[in-house]
């Protein structure tokens, strides 16, 4: 029994080898095909590698050349850090200045809103300017028919001037005696002529101070004789004293009436000197604040005086 015990285990050796031998054999062929096919993808791995190699190369001398760049690079940090200190400084100023600021704003703001309300109340006031303004346009407008009516008299005023020159002479002549009785008729008329060298265009300024009056309201073209107050011409008179008292070109004076609401201003427009007299041409602004005759009107009277 011992001895079929062996011999069946010797089979089963044998088999167990045979099996172990053909597996060996099995191995080294795979290797073999393995070996082989390694050999032929070896030069393909050969070129990669080359080819890796040369991307490589550009790399290696990139990362030198910022090798040199790092102290640069260390340095300027270095110079950022010591900035650093007055970079925070200056943020603490502007923190320390933001409640001034903050102060300011709020200041403005609370002027803002007087602001609006002025605002709205020149809103307000916005109509009465704006008839102010057509009343002045109506004004123009009468100004401009007056003009168109005076237009056609310039040729007889231009004949008149031009015979006027032919009696110059004569009055040249006898200006002394002319002189001599416009003294005299001043003292009885209305003080108002200098002479008869030209009536009733050139005129003393003291003397046409009192003769505002009647004419002034025909000459200014006021519908309402009222327009322009007792009030108002003595203002005007003692603006014009005022004036004359020192007369020089493009002085100004201005006068008011406090109850009309009315004012002006006289300009000397110019001062020339006429033989022994001095010739004026003076420009009256008048401003009336309200009835018929409401906005500017304008007066120009040319006077002279010895």
């Amino acid at each position: 029994m011992d001895r079929c015990f062996m011999e069946g285990l010797l089979r089963l050796v044998r088999i167990l080898t045979s099996i172990g031998l053909f597996a060996l054999a099995a191995a080294i062929v795979f290797f073999t095909l393995e070996l082989r096919q390694f050999r032929e993808q070896l030069p393909m791995l050969l070129e990669k590698v080359d080819a890796t190699a040369q991307r490589v190369d550009p790399i290696v001398a990139e990362v030198a050349e910022l090798k040199t760049f790092i102290p640069q690079i260390i340095e300027q940090s270095a110079g950022y850090q010591a900035l650093i200190p007055d970079v925070l400084e200056r943020i603490d100023v502007i923190n320390q200045q933001l409640p001034i600021i903050i102060d300011e704003v709020t200041t403005i703001s609370q002027a803002i809103e007087p602001i609006l309300a002025e605002s709205d109340a020149w809103r307000g006031e916005l109509p009465a300017v704006l008839k102010r303004v057509d009343d002045t346009n109506t004004t123009v407008r009468g100004t401009n028919q007056q003009i168109a009516k005076v237009v056609p008299q310039v040729p007889l005023i231009l004949a008149e001037s031009e015979a006027l020159r032919v009696e110059i002479p004569e009055m040249i002549a006898s200006a002394d005696e002319l002189v001599g009785k416009a003294e005299e008729a001043g003292k009885e008329a209305s003080r108002g002529l200098v002479s008869g060298f030209v009536g009733g265009i050139l005129t003393s300024p003291f003397n046409l101070i009192g003769k505002i009056g009647e004419n002034t309201t025909e000459r200014l073209g006021f519908k309402n004789a009222d327009s322009l107050t007792e009030k108002d011409r003595e203002q005007y008179a003692k603006a014009m004293k005022k004036l004359m008292k020192a007369p020089k070109q493009d002085a100004k004076e201005q006068w008011s009436n406090r109850r009309s609401g009315n004012s002006g201003l006289i300009t000397i427009k110019s001062i020339d000197k006429q033989g022994q007299a001095l010739c004026y041409q003076l420009l009256s602004d008048f401003i009336i604040a309200e009835g018929e005759d409401a906005g500017e009107h304008q007066l120009t009277t040319e006077t002279c005086e010895e």
